[in-house]
């Protein structure tokens, strides 16, 4: 029994389009552009590394990987954290939608998390959002009814009222339609008549039965690739005459150019990754380029997985995050020239530097002091400095001196000291 991956989502089971091209999941991946623009978000989003923070005082502090829940390094046991994640993502580049199922132990902590197939579940809608989830299998038998406590949801792209997501397939799939068109009308131009598809026109009225016979004699000789460019003979009178346009003519290539950057729009990749002949506009080298796929690209992705497992499978203030600089780490030179300035700056240490380049710590905890340059103070301290009231000059004391026994008592005088080095006037 075909799925509704297979299938489509119309009534009925059909979606074939104008073009006449029926389109659904699976079929739209034949088509390059869409195959290339899945594979390429899939695969940069789940070969990030998945880092699990928490929040201590309001700063971020980072768990120990011998902490964290197992399934944030391997969700089941039954598949890498790069297949599951892809899983994933494919599931929103293609329904809108992400279902995991969470197993749970005794406690109600999370365990394993398994991707369903999106088709295979519908939502039935509750109030106030608390919706629930029915889940069937291949061949369409009901396999139970699941709460928010057992499948978490995430939607891509959704409108008001609706709980769940648009495909982006089924929005595009009269643009994907046209570019299978497009591709199979270039596939039997080259089986079938390269540049001799026409008409032959004879001066006569042969019978049902000649014509059919010049017919398949003419096609068994000049159709598909490997009879093109032959000489055609005709005789009794018959002539060849060409009636359809060249693919020039009909606008073929530019047809099957310009559906690779609608296709290229639709999931907000830049042409130039799908197209060779596109040249690029955005930044002026390949850092910049890649910062814009991944600011553009793929952060609308990543937030959407990002916020729905923080939010509804981590306690407390824990959350996880895709580690996006693995993909915009710059080359070793300029890595090691932004490291020194955040080293002498004193926002960084040394075993903070070198966990962002997989090694190890220092010993003895030398890799967590941090630095700042000699010279600088604080903003604002200059100001207190000027303020500061200024004190009096400091006086030395008066060296006191032994009164005189022989002198009269009634006659006696202070001793006079000098101002500069506190001494009596007689030198002592």
């Amino acid at each position: 029994m075909a799925s509704d991956w297979e299938r489509g989502v119309e009534s009925g089971g059909t979606a074939r389009t104008a073009s006449g091209r029926k389109v659904n999941r699976r079929n739209s991946l034949q088509m390059v552009a869409v195959y290339a623009c899945q594979s390429l978000i899939a695969d940069s989003v789940s070969s990030l590394p998945i880092d699990h923070y928490t929040k201590i005082d309001g700063r971020k502090e980072s768990f120990d990987p011998i902490r964290s829940p197992r399934w944030v390094r391997q969700p089941n046991p039954f598949q890498t954290s790069y297949e599951f994640w892809f899983r994933v993502v494919v599931s929103l580049l293609t329904d809108g939608n992400a279902f995991l199922y969470t197993m749970r132990n005794e406690r109600g902590e999370v365990v394993a998390l398994y991707c369903l197939h999106p088709q295979y579940v519908s939502i039935l809608d509750g109030p106030l959002g608390d919706n629930r989830y029915e889940v069937s299998d291949d061949q369409g038998a009901l396999q139970g009814v699941f709460d928010r406590t057992q499948i978490l949801h995430i939607p891509a792209f959704t409108v008001p009222g609706a709980s769940r997501g648009l495909s982006p397939v089924d929005m595009a799939r009269e643009a994907i339609g046209l570019s299978l068109t497009a591709e199979e009308f270039g596939s039997r131009f080259f089986d079938q008549g390269t540049t001799m598809a026409g008409v032959i026109e004879h001066p006569g009225t042969p019978r049902p039965d000649e014509a059919r016979l010049l017919r398949d004699m003419f096609r068994k000789t000049h159709a598909g690739v490997k009879n093109s460019h032959s000489v055609g003979v005709l005789t009794g009178g018959a002539q060849f005459k060409a009636i359809t346009h060249s693919p020039e003519q009909a606008q073929f290539l530019e047809t099957r150019r310009f559906q690779k950057a609608e296709i290229a729009l639709l999931y907000r990749v830049p042409a130039y990754l799908v197209d060779s002949s596109v040249s690029s506009t955005w930044g002026t080298g390949i850092e910049e380029q890649n910062k814009f796929f991944v600011d553009q690209t793929l952060m609308p992705w990543i937030v959407r997985i990002e916020q729905a497992v923080s939010t509804f499978l981590l306690p407390g203030l824990q959350y996880i995050r895709f580690n996006v600089d693995a993909r915009l780490r710059a080359k070793t030179k300029d890595r090691y020239e932004s490291y020194q300035v955040a080293l002498n700056n004193g926002f960084l240490n040394a075993d903070e530097i070198r966990v962002m380049e997989d090694l190890a710590p220092l010993p003895k905890k030398l890799g967590q002091r941090y630095y700042r340059p000699l010279n600088l103070g604080v903003v604002g301290d200059e100001d207190k400095e000027a303020k500061k009231p200024e004190e009096p000059p400091q006086v030395p004391p008066a060296v006191p001196v032994a009164p005189d026994p022989n002198a009269d008592p009634n006659t006696q005088q202070e001793p006079i000291t000098d101002q500069k080095d506190g001494s009596n006037a007689d030198g002592t």
